[in-house]
């Protein structure tokens, strides 16, 4: 294909390195990634083994005394720390796993989603250079023909009419051709984006825009589907990640205790040791809110989970009936059409070179041959954009990608 002198230049990189490069680079699902540190740093501090700092308290204070000075300080330093009970610490890492978990079903849906962009933008750019291709060869019939013709009509062998024909079909070949460098340049620059490349970086796809036959039921795609999609996981994560909240906030009902250890000296000569343990008397806040909260969230959950079940089930529905269709139709074109197209072309080329055919008979039957073949394209593009879309209902992949 000419693709100019830049693009000759460019890197090369297959469907597989594609997918890897997105898996690497791609800024939303970089973006996507960082949350989870949100999540692991909650982790952390769920794991601490007490819930806040030592507390110091230091009192220094003079009173009047009977002493040769008439004065005496008086001082007190106290240590306090709050400890956990009835479990909690424990449940907050629950917590906190279940959250963890979560986050990375969300960045494996995401994934999930991008990767499924890169693999249609692929297709679609193999698509634009075979469309490239075949409308460079059409403009490449028609200059030649162009060329005879205008000796024949020279000759006086051919009529006007048949003369200014072909040179209306020459420029509306070449206006195709332009037509086709520029979807070619667009899908790059779609591809770009997505591997997280600048516009002004080279890139060339190498790949086969084939018939890869695929053998599947919608039954398997649906028991796929619901035991890893991880949309449905992260629902599933959230309802059991709200049941672990439900049990931490029933433990918090009871509050922490504080215990704490002090020494004073009062009157310059006494000291005092001692010790206390203080909390709070669960009268008023038995953590009412929050519970309310953590059990909306899991009944939230739970409907939700329903409710995606359904949509999965939709989806791949729908997605399994496309694909039962763009594979009939693809068959047919690989089995009974394409083999005796190209064929066609050359010797409807010949015969008319040749003055065995008129001109109508000849631009009548390439016509239908390039519309064919055009066509054939499309059915491609549509069948393994249907696979794509399989392996995105499924959450996983269903062909080997070399």
């Amino acid at each position: 294909v000419s693709i100019g002198r830049e693009e000759t230049k460019a890197e090369t990189v297959t469907l597989k390195e594609c997918i890897t490069i997105v898996f690497e680079n791609n800024l939303q699902l970089a973006a996507a990634r960082n949350s989870l540190g949100t999540a692991e740093a909650d982790r952390i501090k769920s794991s601490l083994l007490f819930p806040s700092n030592l507390k110091l308290n230091s009192i220094i204070g003079s009173r009047n005394a009977p002493s040769p000075t008439g004065r005496n300080t008086d001082y007190l330093f106290s240590l306090s720390q709050e400890f956990q009970v009835y479990g909690q610490r424990r449940k907050r890492i629950k917590v906190s796993d279940k959250m963890i978990e979560m986050v990375t079903f969300e960045i494996a849906d995401i994934e999930r989603n991008v990767i499924a962009k890169a693999k249609t933008n692929f297709y679609e750019a193999l698509t634009a250079i075979e469309n490239l291709k075949l409308r460079e060869y059409v403009k490449s019939i028609f200059k030649k023909l162009w060329d005879a013709t205008r000796e024949r009509y020279n000759a006086g062998d051919i009529s006007a009419l048949e003369y200014n024909s072909i040179k209306i079909g020459y420029g509306q070949a070449s206006q195709q051709l332009l037509v086709a460098k520029s979807n070619y340049q667009n899908s790059i620059l779609n591809l770009k984006l997505l591997l997280s490349k600048s516009h002004d970086e080279s890139l060339h796809i190498e790949g086969d825009l084939s018939y890869k036959k695929l053998q599947i039921s919608v039954e398997e795609i649906l028991i796929d589907a619901f035991k890893i999609r991880p949309d449905l996981k992260t629902i599933e994560f959230e309802k059991e990640r709200a049941s672990q909240e439900i049990s931490l906030r029933k433990a918090e009902i009871i509050p922490n205790p504080s215990v704490s250890g002090f020494f004073s000296r009062e009157g310059g000569e006494e000291d005092i040791v001692g010790g206390q343990v203080s909390f709070s008397i669960p009268v008023w806040d038995r953590k009412q809110p929050e519970l309310k909260m953590a059990r909306t969230a899991k009944d939230t959950a739970i409907i939700n989970i329903k409710k995606k079940q359904l949509e999965i089930q939709t989806e791949v529905e729908t997605a399994y009936r496309t694909f039962i269709a763009a594979k009939g139709g693809i068959v047919i074109y690989t089995d009974e059409i394409m083999p005796q197209v190209d064929e066609s072309l050359k010797l409807n080329e010949i015969s008319y070179k040749e003055g065995a055919i008129n001109f109508i008979e000849f631009l009548t039957v390439q016509k239908n041959l390039l519309e064919t073949k055009a066509a054939y394209l499309q059915a491609l593009l549509d069948y393994n954009k249907a696979i794509v879309n399989l392996e995105t209902v499924s959450g996983k992949p269903l062909i080997t990608y070399d």
